[in-house]
């Protein structure tokens, strides 16, 4: 977290501007999902090619800390808007938060469980320690399960379920046989695996039809009355997209950029270069309207919070969970 605040705070300072300028822009402040540097690179394009100046912001792109997640932000009002997945978005707003999502960004699940080469068929998971991740992503593979008809008891065959944190730690030191992460966290994740990562089994969430929503865009739903901030938001999420659009343009340029902002940490542009490349197929800009939720995905997302795992992340289908209020406007 503290080289993803570094990446950020490198990139304003690549992009001076005067005080007068900045005056005649609407300021907006815009909570990033945390993470690889590479999971926010439409935004970071946006900001570094001005994208953003010439829609008339001057916006302030801000990561997480201390365990608040970007949707915290929004609804404690030091964000304007927040990118975050839609477990947690939903939840927040289950709990009362005023979160409408406003326009969606990952088309695809990213989140995988990747495990050693012996788990070959998804049933050969019964009597292994599997990693999970909790708050609302373990939805997909407590799914899976049911539909293996496999327990997650330990006992009689089942699964033993270990909480895991977004690094591999316990996997790299075998206290599970499979972890769950994200098809662009894993090429940093598994880095010291070297060649071993090719003997790896990956299940993806999306392509076995439980795949929830990811990254979206998030708003307070009492600004979405305001005309002035619905043209700010709208001008920001065409700014957003034409730098999510660069990076399917160029992916080049993408890494370029990730790598002038990481000079510090060495990145291996290998590295860079693949989870830059699962981040795009995530966004599928050039086959799927960036900005846009597809209903089909939605339903399914709230289907699995509702019905996945034990304790449900959602106990009753979210009501004026949506507006489409950006992208509507010309």
């Amino acid at each position: 977290m503290t080289r993803f605040l570094v990446f950020l705070v490198l990139l304003l300072v690549l992009q001076p501007m005067s005080a007068t300028a900045q005056s005649t822009r609407t300021a907006l402040t815009v909570a990033l999902a945390d993470g690889p540097t590479t999971r926010s690179a439409g935004f970071l394009i946006a900001q570094q090619r001005g994208y953003f100046t010439e829609a008339g912001l001057d916006v302030t792109l801000t990561a997480s800390q201390f365990g608040r997640a970007p949707i915290d932000a929004l609804v404690d009002s030091s964000a304007d808007l927040a990118v975050e997945i839609m477990p947690l978005a939903l939840a927040a707003r289950a709990k009362g938060g005023d979160v409408v999502h406003v326009a969606q960004f990952f088309q695809r699940a990213t989140l995988n469980l990747i495990c050693r080469k012996s788990i070959d068929q998804p049933m050969k998971l019964a009597g292994h320690n599997v990693g999970v991740w909790l708050n609302g992503w373990e939805s997909s593979f407590y799914a899976w399960l049911s539909r293996l008809g496999l327990s997650y008891f330990a006992t009689g065959g089942g699964v033993t379920i270990v909480r895991q944190g977004a690094d591999a730690e316990i996997f790299l030191e075998n206290e599970v046989d499979c972890l769950t992460t994200t098809s662009y966290r894993a090429p940093f994740a598994l880095a010291s695996m070297g060649d071993g990562r090719a003997g790896l089994i990956t299940y993806s969430y999306q392509d076995l039809d439980l795949g929830m929503l990811e990254d979206g865009l998030y708003a307070r739903g009492a600004d979405l009355a305001n005309p002035a901030k619905v043209d700010a938001y709208a001008r920001f999420l065409t700014a957003a997209a034409r730098g999510w659009q660069s990076l399917q343009d160029d992916p080049s340029q993408a890494e370029r950029l990730i790598l002038e902002l990481s000079a510090q940490d060495k990145l291996d542009p290998a590295q860079v270069a693949e989870s830059l490349a699962a981040v795009s197929k995530a966004v599928a800009a050039g086959t799927v309207e960036i900005g846009a939720l597809d209903d089909a995905a939605f339903d399914r997302t709230v289907n699995l919070l509702l019905t996945g795992a034990p304790e449900p992340t959602l106990t009753s289908a979210p009501a004026g969970a949506v507006s489409a209020i950006l992208r509507q406007r010309p």
